[in-house]
Order: structure tokens, then C-alpha cells, then sequence
């Protein structure tokens, strides 16, 4: 262990944060309630500089760009999408001086993984077991944080895909990755938490009476609680030649690999049409448009304009415009036609605007589908004791338990829960929101309490260079107020609902949203009509 001297106790206010170098690094201090703390400085994350994100007078520091939280006291994440802990180092005050002591490799690493707490061995075949359906976000970290709550029971996740699992917001963010450049943990980490993978197949069934899950090769799994993490489906259309060969999904890493192979290397641009004008489109527009002659279809007047509104829609549109990108709007597909050389592949999508009888022909020679998703429920269908919501969820209560089932969890893209922040039932398709949801179900199981779900939901999305960052949740709204420059794209978007602001997103005015989702949560966010008068929410307080 090395003590260094990093500063003055003078320089430090209540409140404060500040990054300074030890050694050849660097911590994060922080000052709450009178006392000094350090821990690593980078976002477990994406490392992101925390020091440029803010500070809660809980003692919650936030990342500016993705929104994971950590307790500066513990080093603990509170918030996801970060899967690691900070490194906490102790402090020592002699007279003004501050010294930090620090284990130089521990240091160096910048995080604390999740570590297995009870070491269980071997397991009792009959003993306490927590079967996991679903390999990706809500389920992995529900397994992770089993065993770091102390967890001395048998975990095993079941997963259909045929890999570890992975971080699946990076396959529309760009292309060439190997699968070892997006999966989240290696497999000796799993061994090392005694957390039992079972790959490559599906759960076929479930009997909640005797605790029972039948997987897709015969195999029965006995468990004592069961966690359904089962995620979403992309939503099929209904239209001719949508089977065809050339027509893909983008949902699993054989998906991607798929779309980049089919795309190539732009030596010769194809035409590739893209069903569908939200994030997953847009998203892969983004992607491809220097590789591709790219069309994007959508039914609403603009792209996004469901979620960010029509005006903030709009820049994006001629942000995609401006690099070639063609769309045809509020319009209708109609069929996906063969290719007139290979009748098994797409040769051309045609479809209908709206308000007009003409159709029009997009010539394709790729076609991805982004229509939405739905929740991969339907193993469940006509089960005895489950109750699926009209699109597919299971409602939960505030722990994340199936309501009228004892000892089954359902986390990430299936649950539809009682949202605190504007008190409604809503089911919500966020990577790190499935995170949070997972360890949610993990505590409930180890700590048999009943904790109130206070997390605002924060995602994020590339396009062309610029990042959106968005937080809270607006199933509706009626008004969307703009600080900023919507030409320049440095802009906040303020959703209000009467004179409730429910959600806010921005581009490159970082950390406004991560300070946002803070005051959301603490319920100290201004009105709308204070917003709409110019009150720059980054001067309120993140005061409990």
C-alpha cells in the first residue's frame, strides 16, 4: 500500500468533486456530509470521465454520458449500465493535507467486479436453486448480483443464443466487432461465481405448481425462484416476401454479422432499404450510409417522432439527409417483391404513401427491419397461473414478482410495472433499465423485502456522430419545450405533460441529462413553466 498526498482539505467544499493524479493515475474525490471519499475516476462503463458528471448530495455520483450510478462511500453501482463497482480507496486527513492510500494494482484495474461472496461446493443437487430464463441484460446482472448479495444457492441461466452474453446495444453502433469485443464477461467469470450457463437452448414451458422448467433438448430444471428474462422479439410484418433471404432482423450477433456481411465493404454500394424509422433504423442507417445507398421507411411524419416529437425528429431527418440518406415518410409496405434474376432473394420493397393510392418501388438489394419489438412471452401462452398482458408482458408488482405467483420474477422487456414517476403501468425496452430490473429481482430474492423501484429509466443513441441522451419516460406528451439550438444539434428537449416535466432529452450539452434523471428522481424537477421561462435545471441543487 502507497500514500499519496493529493491536495487540500480547504479546496474540497461539501458537494464537490474533483479528479486528481495518484501516482501514475488518477482518483475521484468527492466531499458529502463533511466527509472525503475517493474511488476510481473513470465510469465503469465506457469510461467515461466521472468528475465531468455530477454529484448528489446522497452521495451518488452519475456518469455524464450513459447515466451509471455509483455510491462514492462503497464504490457500489446503484445504477446501471455499468456492470462493475468503482475501486473506494481510504482517505486520511492530516491537518489541510488529503492522502489517499492505494493498492497500486488495484489502482491500475479502475473497478471491483462482482465477487462470490459464499463458495458453495459442491452443490447439493436438491438444494435451494435460482433458474434464470434469459441470457441477456436483466438476466445476467440478476445472476451477478445474487451471488454478491450472498447468495449460496445453485444459479443457472438458460439462453437460447449460442454465446456468452453480450452487450447487445453495441450491434447497432457499428460494424466490425468480433464477438469477444462485446461480451460483457469472459467465462471464468462465471465459473468463478459458480453461475451455470446453459447455452443454446430455450425453455419450452413452465409449471409454477411444481416449480418446473422444461427446456427444448427435455431437460427439467427444479427451482425454488424463478427469474424470467426472457426479452423481446423484433416485431414481424405482415406482408408477402417478408421470409425472404436477403430480409433481416437485427437482434442477435448472427443477425449482425448478417446485415455487415450482406452490406459489405462499399467497393460497390448496394441498396439497402430500412423498414422502420426509430432507433433500430436509424441506427443502422447510421452505420452503413458510407458503405450503402440507404432508404429508410417509416410511417410517422418524421423519424422519432413518436418518442422526441416532431421538431426534434426534424433535425435528425436532415441530419440523415445531409449524408445522402433518403426517406419516404408516413408511408405503408405494401409487399417485399423477389428479385426478378433469384426469385429466393429480395429484389425491391414497394410501398404506398399516405393519403395516395400510387404505390411506389424501392429497389433493395438488403432489406432490415426495425419495426419494434414484443415480448418473448410466448412459451407462456395458455400456462397455468400466468396471465399475459395484451402485448404480451407479465405485470409485476414493485419487486418484480409475477402478481399471483410466489417465487417467479419478471425483469427487462417482459415486465410491465407501476412506474413512480408518473404513477402508470409501462413495460420499458432500455438496456440498462433491464440491468437495474434484474438486480431488483436478485435483491427481492435474497433479501425477502419488499424495496420501492425508484429508478429513471436513461438510454442513449448514435447517429451520425452525435449522441442523444435521453431520460425519464413519456408515453405522452403534450408540449416540448427547447433550450438551445436545434440547427446547431446542442440542444436540451424538455417533455411536459401539462406542467409536469416527464422526460428530457439532449445532444452535446453533457451532463444535462444525467443531472436531470437525478432531479427526477428526487422529485425536486421545475415545472414546465419555470422551463419554458428559461431556468437552466443544471443551477437546481441534487439535494435529497
Amino acid at each position: 500500500m502507497v500514500e499519496y498526498n493529493v491536495g487540500k482539505a480547504s479546496e474540497l467544499n461539501d458537494g464537490q468533486m474533483k479528479e486528481v493524479t495518484v501516482g501514475n493515475s488518477k482518483v475521484l474525490l468527492t466531499k458529502t456530509g463533511g466527509q472525503i471519499y475517493a474511488t476510481s475516476h473513470k465510469c465503469t462503463h465506457y469510461g467515461a470521465p466521472l468528475a465531468k458528471g455530477v454529484f448528489s448530495s446522497e452521495g451518488r455520483v452519475t456518469c455524464p454520458w450513459h447515466g451509471a450510478c455509483f455510491n462514492v462511500k462503497t464504490g457500489d453501482i446503484e445504477d446501471s449500465p455499468g456492470l462493475d463497482n468503482l475501486q473506494s480507496f481510504k482517505v486520511t486527513t492530516k491537518g489541510n493535507d488529503i492522502y489517499v492510500e492505494v493498492d497500486e494494482a488495484v489502482l491500475k484495474s479502475g473497478r471491483r467486479p462482482p465477487k462470490c461472496k459464499v463458495h458453495p461446493s459442491p452443490f447439493d443437487e436438491e438444494g435451494d436453486t435460482v433458474v434464470i430464463i434469459g441470457g441477456g441484460a436483466a438476466g445476467n446482472t440478476a445472476a451477478e448480483k445474487l451471488r454478491e448479495n450472498g447468495y449460496g444457492g445453485k444459479i443457472v441461466i438458460v439462453s437460447r443464443e449460442s454465446y456468452l452474453p453480450i452487450d447487445r446495444p453495441k450491434l447497432s453502433k457499428s460494424f466490425g466487432y468480433d464477438i469477444e469485443k462485446i461480451t460483457m464477461r469472459k467465462k471464468e467469470f462465471y465459473d468463478d461465481l459458480l453461475i451455470l450457463l446453459k447455452l443454446g437452448v430455450s425453455a419450452t414451458e413452465v409449471d409454477p405448481t411444481s416449480k418446473i422448467v422444461t427446456l427444448d433438448n427435455g431437460e427439467k430444471l427444479k427451482y425454488n425462484s424463478l427469474i424470467i428474462a426472457t426479452g423481446a422479439d423484433p416485431r414481424s410484418i405482415p406482408i408477402p416476401g417478408i421470409d425472404l433471404k436477403n430480409v433481416f432482423n437485427l437482434r442477435t450477433y448472427d443477425d449482425y454479422k448478417a446485415i455487415e456481411k450482406a452490406v459489405g465493404n462499399g467497393d460497390e454500394k448496394k441498396n439497402l432499404v430500412i423498414i422502420g424509422s426509430s432507433f433500430i433504423g436509424m441506427e443502422v442507417s447510421s452505420i452503413s450510409y458510407k458503405k450503402a445507398n440507404v432508404s429508410v421507411i417509416g410511417m410517422e411524419k418524421v423519424p422519432f417522432g413518436r418518442v422526441l416529437g416532431e421538431r426534434v425528429g426534424a433535425v435528425f431527418q436532415k441530419l440523415h439527409e445531409d449524408a445522402g440518406i433518403k426517406f419516404y415518410l408516413k408511408a405503408i409496405v405494401k409487399a417485399i417483391e423477389p428479385s426478378e434474376t433469384d426469385p429466393s432473394i429480395a429484389g425491391a420493397v414497394v410501398l404506398r404513401e399516405e393519403n395516395s393510392q400510387d404505390e411506389t418501388k424501392i429497389k433493395a438489394d438488403i432489406i432490415v427491419v426495425g419495426a419494434g419489438v414484443v415480448p418473448s412471452t410466448g412459451f407462456l401462452k395458455n400456462t397455468a397461473g400466468f396471465t399475459l398482458e395484451r402485448d404480451g408482458s407479465l405485470k409485476v408488482t414493485e419487486n418484480f414478482k409475477v402478481e399471483g405467483l410466489e417465487d417467479v420474477y419478471a425483469v427487462g422487456d417482459i415486465a410491465r410495472f407501476n412506474y413512480f414517476g408518473t404513477n402508470e403501468y409501462v413495460r420499458i425496452e432500455h438496456w440498462s433499465f433491464a440491468e437495474n430490473t434484474g438486480r431488483a429481482a436478485a435483491d427481492a430474492i435474497t433479501s425477502k423485502k419488499i424495496t420501492p423501484f425508484k429508478r429513471i429509466p436513461y438510454f442513449w443513441s448514435n447517429q451520425l456522430n452525435k449522441g442523444l441522451r435521453y431520460c425519464g419516460y413519456a408515453s405522452s406528451f403534450d408540449d416540448v419545450i427547447v433550450q438551445g439550438s436545434l440547427e446547431e444539434m446542442k440542444f436540451a428537449a424538455f417533455y411536459a405533460r401539462g406542467d409536469k416535466i416527464v422526460a428530457v432529452a439532449s445532444i452535446s450539452v453533457d451532463p444535462l441529462v444525467s443531472h436531470c434523471s437525478e432531479l427526477l428522481r428526487l422529485g425536486k424537477f421545475p415545472t414546465a413553466t419555470e422551463i419554458r421561462n428559461g431556468l437552466d435545471p443544471l443551477t437546481v441543487p441534487l439535494t435529497a
